[in-house]
């Protein structure tokens, strides 16, 4: 009964990944209409959202859904309110992926695409992992998608460095995406040091269609190249942001792993209480009631998040949040992700606070 289903699952994403998967490290456009001046008011704003762009017939009429956020994102600009950096998970479709020319982002990091290989070594363990493998849940065919994951930005994109998870460390459907790590170096107003941009989007739980137990093990395993990843192209003397679709949810132990290994990895400001979500509900950073309320219902769900630090490698003083795309007036919100936008004060500014909340005479 279910084989048909899953065989039709595959080719459509095989037809999508033939059309669409070529994607470039880096692209200019310039000559782009709406592409304006950034507004110079020292703060760096960042989104993250994960918009469902996934294909037919994994998710159905999602065209018009994509063309709102590029239409919004292209109106916010208009007014000099557009996120200076953007984090997209899950721009696998054209649509997704012209999101940030018509939106007006002259710069843009592509993660890895379809045909990008791990360089990561396997275990004896892995090898027993990737032999129990199900090719009735997506295990083992191969990539059919790439990663996904863009980042957008107003500021010059220095460096790109893409590292794609290996067939150990994905579990279920979530293995016909190329799934990974895509880093920007981003040249910031405001910052002496380039900022470090990570986007991630980690396995999924139950949505894998895998046993808990299996996805945990990718998770885990994911975790662990990517933080030896970062570590290892981000200086520890550097400004970096992470983010993305963590998928750690409620799940104690997917959250124990994740901590737990940047601890490790020594990355202290990346822990719960330090999520910038959180950090803005606790210091009252969101200012309208909605906006609050859509926030919280985020943070709560706790799949997306946000960390940011300075060359110190104390956090990035959050000065003001908002969520441009949450719950909608009327229908349905535009994706199963709400995005949400921190605004961070450059590393002076946090100094000058951090100094003046100490009592300092300056």
């Amino acid at each position: 009964m279910y084989r048909p289903i899953r065989a039709l699952l595959f080719a459509g994403l095989a037809s999508l990944a033939a059309a669409g998967s070529t994607q470039g490290g880096i692209h200019a456009a310039a000559q782009r209409e709406n592409a304006q001046s950034i507004p110079a008011d020292g703060r760096l704003s960042v989104m993250t959202y994960n918009v469902k762009g996934l294909p037919w017939p994994v998710t159905m009429g999602r065209e018009e859904a994509l063309d709102a956020i590029a239409n919004r994102l292209a109106m916010l600009r208009k007014t000099g309110r557009q996120p200076h950096v953007i984090l997209l998970q899950e721009a696998f479709t054209p649509e997704a992926m012209r999101i940030a020319a018509r939106a007006g982002y002259v710069h843009v990091a592509q993660g890895p695409d379809a045909i990008q290989l791990s360089r990561a070594a396997g275990n004896q363990a892995d090898r027993s992992y990737i032999a129990q493998g199900r090719w009735d849940r997506g295990e083992g065919i191969g990539k059919q998608l790439g990663s996904g994951l863009q980042i957008l930005s107003d500021y010059p994109i220095a460096r790109v460095d893409r590292m794609a998870f290996p067939d150990f460390a994905c579990a279920g459907f979530d293995c016909l995406a190329n799934k990974g790590v895509l880093i920007a170096h981003l040249q910031v107003p405001g910052f002496d040091l380039p900022v470090s941009i990570v986007n991630t989007h980690l396995n999924a739980r139950t949505a894998a269609g895998v046993s808990v137990e299996r996805t945990y093990r990718a998770f885990s395993r994911q975790v662990d190249l990517m933080t030896q990843f970062v570590a290892s192209h981000v200086p520890a003397t550097q400004p970096m942001i992470l983010g993305g679709d963590m998928n750690i949810g409620k799940d104690a132990r997917r959250a124990d792993a994740f901590f737990a290994r940047f601890a490790r990895a020594g990355m202290p400001f990346i822990t719960p209480n330090l999520g910038s979500a959180r950090r803005a509900l606790a210091q009252s950073a969101c200012a309208d009631p909605a906006m609050r309320h859509d926030l919280a219902y985020s943070s709560g769900r706790a799949k997306d998040w946000m960390f940011a630090r300075d060359a110190r490698q104390q956090p990035l003083q959050v000065v003001a949040a908002r969520v441009p795309f949450g719950t909608e007036p009327t229908g349905a919100p535009l994706s199963d992700h709400f995005g949400y936008v921190i605004d961070y004060a450059p590393p002076s500014r946090t100094h000058l606070a951090q100094r003046t909340e100490a009592g300092e005479t300056l």
